[in-house]
């Protein structure tokens, strides 16, 4: 797991660290447990899901947004 760096934070995560990776559509995350519990206390599963998201370098994706503008 070298050269993993959390999605909440940027700081590299260890083995030997409590962490959680998420799998969301195409995308996955790795945080610190303790990241990930702040992220979800501060702005819920939204802002779970577009850490997640952008994990892996994505761009956050408006769902409402319509296609035929």
């Amino acid at each position: 797991m070298t050269g993993n760096c959390c999605a909440r934070c940027g700081r590299k995560v260890s083995s030997e660290e409590n962490w959680l990776k998420a799998h969301l559509w195409a995308s996955s995350a790795i945080f610190h447990w303790a990241c990930f519990l702040a992220l979800l206390k501060a702005e819920g599963t939204p802002g779970a899901e577009q850490a997640t998201w952008k994990g892996d370098g994505h761009e956050p994706v408006n769902k409402y947004e319509r296609v035929d503008k």
